[in-house]
């Protein structure tokens, strides 16, 4: 039975090292994985950094909407159900159930426009699937990004709601768990 010299183990551990260097595929594949985790938290489940509801829609306050700013036609009735160029709703919470989306929780979601930008591929408005090919943006080899370009809307976002875009503490483990996981099958291969 040949046996593995120090010389030939050391050469194949720095063989793994130069891999793992070269392009970090676990760093890919744990920062994908954990983004996608997170687009379906923010946007589709409804839930904050610190894994609670994002909030709950007003329930009192009226509303009137032109159609421009809906992924689905309005009622185009007024107050007194008479057809009129926007579409009242005696509140968000009501607007939100006409249009298709579950309405217990915000979701962040309407037109699908801010999922898009943080998701990073486009998504059609009235699309209600999970984008299955969202990545973060990579930098390089050792640095991958989520990004949302409208700071006002984000900042709108965090004021109202608190931490909304920050990492849970159950991703922050996935994703190390997720990334030595890969490394390790790197190295025992």
């Amino acid at each position: 039975m040949a046996e593995l010299t120090s010389k030939i183990f050391a050469d194949k551990l720095r063989e793994k090292a130069k891999l793992l260097r070269k392009d970090n595929l676990p760093l890919k594949i744990a920062a994908q994985s954990i983004h996608a985790l997170r687009i379906r938290r923010i946007f589709h489940v409804g839930l904050n950094a610190s894994a609670g509801q994002i909030g709950q829609y007003n329930t009192t306050t009226e509303l009137w909407v032109s159609d421009g700013q809906l992924r689905r036609a309005g009622t185009h009735r007024g107050k007194t159900g008479k057809p009129t160029k926007t579409s009242y709703y005696k509140s968000y919470k009501e607007l939100k159930a006409q249009q298709g989306f579950r309405n217990d929780r915000v979701n962040l979601r309407m037109t699908n426009n801010l999922q898009s930008e943080f998701a990073n591929v486009n998504i059609s408005g009235s699309s209600n699937s999970v984008p299955s090919n969202a990545s973060p943006i990579k930098v390089n080899a050792d640095k991958y990004i989520e990004r949302i370009d409208n700071a006002d809307k984000l900042e709108g976002i965090e004021s109202k709601y608190g931490d909304v875009f920050g990492f849970t503490k159950g991703e922050i483990n996935k994703f190390y768990k997720t990334y030595n996981e890969e490394a390790t099958k790197i190295i025992q291969s």
